[in-house]
């Protein structure tokens, strides 16, 4: 799963698990890497150990960037190459992952290694986007929930306001709005539609059409790569 930070991609994993009953194993990133060599590549077989012994699992590795960028660009110790080597063998060596799912996020997908990308591997690409217009109404109301609304709000209206906005990102204007009120009057018993505006003001979005428009063509390009591998892949023949 790739996108902008802040759109759930995590969350999506843990439901995942939930929604299927499967043993939830997270893992982020950096929490892999490690000074000692070895340690790292050992901390990848135990975690794919856990999991074949507790299946059916779901092993999500958060920051997959951190811990697996494309071969050749680490000049110091190489931990990070030894790390992606140990992913994979054991996504696709010699011990089968039986009723085991390997589900992996980032943000910055063009620099995971592209042999993890491949067919029979990480090879379901999901684009994760921002919440779109009925997604953010949901998103404000369970954030108003406990705020006091003044008769002149009204959440389509600043729905239709939040383009571009993460459940951080409205999280944290719903906060400001509230913020806004109690600094105009202590004894505010109600957030109105021009708090919203003031905290509008403040709170600007994560995501920008350019970073949709990146993650866009990152995918298209990707899909393309995985056609041509496919192609290319040899006929054999009994």
């Amino acid at each position: 799963m790739f996108g902008p930070p802040g759109t759930g991609k995590t969350l999506l994993a843990k439901a995942v698990a939930t929604e299927s009953g499967a043993n939830f194993i997270a893992v982020r990133g950096p929490e892999i890497l490690s000074k000692w060599v070895g340690e790292s590549e050992k901390a990848i077989r135990e975690i794919f150990s856990k999991a074949r012994q507790h299946a059916p699992a779901v092993v999500f590795f958060d920051e997959i960037d951190a811990i697996a960028p494309t071969r050749g660009t680490d000049i110091g110790t190489r931990v990070t190459e030894r790390i992606v080597s140990q992913l994979l063998t054991e996504l696709d060596g010699v011990s089968e992952l039986h009723d085991v799912v390997v589900i992996a996020a980032t943000n910055r997908p063009d620099m995971v290694d592209p042999a993890l990308l491949r067919p029979g591997r990480l090879e379901k690409m999901i684009y994760v986007p921002p919440p779109d217009i009925e997604s953010r109404i949901e998103i404000l109301k369970i954030h108003t929930r406990k705020v006091p609304l003044a008769d002149d709000v009204d959440l389509l209206e600043i729905a239709r306001k939040t383009e571009g906005y993460t459940g951080a990102d409205i999280e944290a204007l719903v906060r400001e709005a509230s913020l806004a009120a109690l600094r105009e009057d202590i004894n505010n018993k109600h957030v109105s539609l021009r708090h919203f505006e003031i905290a509008l003001r403040k709170v600007k979005p994560s995501i920008t059409p350019q970073m949709i428009e990146y993650y866009k063509r990152w995918l298209e390009t990707v899909k393309q790569r995985q056609e041509e591998v496919k192609r290319q892949a040899p006929t054999i023949t009994f």
